[in-house]
């Protein structure tokens, strides 16, 4: 059987000295946390795929064309890869927050919360994101550095 292959896109946003990232909380989920993303369909391209599961977890409309680095990290039953993609790039995504946290009326049914995390204060992160989420950060941490 083949394995499961999920995707999805990771909003990030510099402001200052601070870098934060968009994660949700599933409602299967006790307290992890992950990147917005899910199950690509039958002949689906995986940057569609993205697309349209980041759509559908926040009623928030992303372009493939500002699709940024693309992290992956395999896992014995799903293997998940992300894009980052600059807010700066996200047409109006401000007017879906409220203090950084999605509001319910675009939450979709799969999520008990989206909202932006301070890298430097992610809460857990569920294990077949972790590495990837890790991977992220440092990214992440290393591009504000070096602006």
């Amino acid at each position: 059987m083949d394995k499961i292959k999920a995707y999805g896109v990771c909003i990030y946003k510099i402001k200052g000295n601070t870098t934060k990232i968009l994660l949700c909380k599933s409602v299967k989920s006790q307290e992890k946390w992950g990147c917005l993303k899910g199950m690509s369909l039958r002949f689906e391209e995986p940057k569609d795929c993205a697309r349209r599961e980041f759509f559908e977890e926040s009623s928030i409309k992303v372009s493939t064309d500002v699709f940024e680095e693309y992290f992956e990290q395999t896992n014995k039953t799903k293997d998940v890869g992300i894009w980052l993609v600059n807010a700066k790039n996200v047409e109006d995504i401000e007017d879906f927050f409220y203090e950084d946290t999605l509001g319910n009326n675009y939450l979709s049914w799969e999520n008990s919360k989206v909202k932006f995390f301070n890298i430097d204060k992610l809460p857990e992160i569920k294990t077949k994101q972790k590495m990837l989420i890790q991977e992220i950060k440092s990214f992440l941490k290393n591009k504000s550095q070096s602006r």
